[in-house]
């Protein structure tokens, strides 16, 4: 027994002594993010760089050529400043969510990764992304209170706004009169109306918009007092019933300026900017009435997260907090024409034509229109998307929803 006891203190005494030889773990030498939190599913084979490299930003943006300019002519500001360099990687203007999930799952992830803002918090929770405000070092502007909720999940904010392009109603004062109407309808039985003159002449349209969109469906939903989520059923309903009576377009818009000229389309649902690209022949553009208001789901806003695998994340921060400054807001609207995405230029009071609507409702929180379900934005644009196309009906629309949400739906 005496020689057994021996044998546990001899093994006991070899265990400290190579644990004595072992290099200690110093946590404050990781150039990283803390554990946050349990939901946070952060890669484990992320690369931090080591302490004292040089911080080198790689962005991953979605951008036209002549955008891509604007946005180097902004970096290279901020590479003055900080002496942090960046390098842009545009993936085309029409790049869509299998392009992003590539850049945030293949290879040599970015630093930084611009998306729709309603894909953010689903990224988030995901696990793809970074809080953005726990490196934050410098004051950035305030999103635009329609805005933050949707950069919002788990108590931090998950990403920024570079922009905001609107959907709006596009129509001819002129045309709506020779269908009796004054104005854009503002309740589903001003909307019956206008589709019964529609009707009365041959060829025509009541409503125009983009097929495989959320944005055109959250438009007329909020024409008429509803939201996405919770939905009016009644709502729903119109527009499976009059399905044929809806333009559909492909995102090109083919003929769809011609026939607003010409009142083959009552009104249609389109971005601003193509809006001002086209505008001529007194074509007119409004946002829904709702009080006042903007909801986020009428807003298309293009944004920029962290990736949960940037090397350098107090960096890419900071880059984030430079393009929301209003200085940097102020010039991407000048050179661009796309609106800012935080309150700051409209509280300075911002104007010169930028928008056809009053730019106060952009400062207010408009969310109270749409719910805030548990499915993700993807899913709400696909369901969207089939109730469009004819694929399913109003509950079939709520079904797709809720199916995915786990949620339920008390709107009449």
């Amino acid at each position: 027994m005496l020689r057994r006891k021996n044998y546990w203190l001899l093994f006991a005494i070899l265990l400290l002594s190579l644990t004595s030889l072992s290099p200690s773990m110093d946590l404050s030498s990781l150039d990283g993010p803390p554990p946050l939190n349990g939901y946070q599913m952060q890669t484990q084979d992320t690369a931090f760089r080591e302490k004292g490299e040089p911080a080198h930003l790689r962005i991953s943006v979605s951008l036209s050529d002549d955008e891509l300019g604007e946005l180097q002519k902004i970096s290279d500001q901020y590479t003055r400043l900080s002496g942090v360099t960046t390098q842009l990687k545009n993936l085309g203007e029409a790049a869509g969510d299998a392009a992003l999930m590539k850049e945030l799952t293949i290879g040599d992830s970015p630093d930084i990764v611009m998306t729709d803002i309603h894909q953010i918090g689903e990224l988030a929770r995901q696990g793809y992304l970074l809080p953005a405000d726990v490196y934050e070092s410098s004051p950035g502007g305030t999103p635009l209170a329609s805005l933050l909720p949707l950069l919002q999940w788990n108590g931090y904010v998950w990403g920024v706004p570079l922009d905001i392009d609107p959907y709006v109603f596009v129509f001819s004062p002129e045309r709506l009169k020779e269908l009796e109407a004054e104005a854009l309808p503002n309740s589903l039985d001003e909307w019956n109306r206008l589709l019964e003159q529609t009707h009365q002449k041959s060829g025509k349209y009541v409503l125009a918009m983009e097929a495989g969109s959320a944005y055109g469906l959250s438009a007329f939903m909020e024409s008429i007092g509803s939201g996405l989520f919770p939905v009016s059923r009644k709502a729903l309903d119109w527009v499976v019933q009059n399905h044929g009576s809806i333009y559909l377009t492909d995102g090109g818009k083919g003929d769809l300026w011609n026939w607003l000229r010409e009142g083959k389309v009552a009104a249609a649902v389109v971005r601003l900017s193509e809006w001002k690209k086209n505008e001529g022949a007194a074509l007119t553009a409004e946002l829904p009435r709702t009080d006042g208001q903007t909801g986020e789901r009428l807003l298309y806003s293009r944004g920029f997260a962290l990736s949960a695998q940037s090397r350098s994340p107090e960096a890419a921060a900071g880059w984030l907090s430079y393009v929301t400054s209003e200085k940097a807001q102020r010039d991407w609207l000048e050179n661009t024409g796309r609106l800012p995405g935080v309150a700051e230029p409209y509280s300075s009071g911002l104007t010169g034509g930028a928008f056809p609507f009053d730019a106060g409702g952009l400062l207010m929180d408009g969310g109270g229109l749409g719910g805030t379900p548990k499915a993700g934005w993807s899913e709400i644009t696909s369901a969207a998307g089939l109730l469009l196309a004819g694929k399913v009906n109003a509950e079939g629309y709520v079904g797709e929803i809720l199916s995915s949400s786990g949620g339920e739906d008390d709107r009449p």
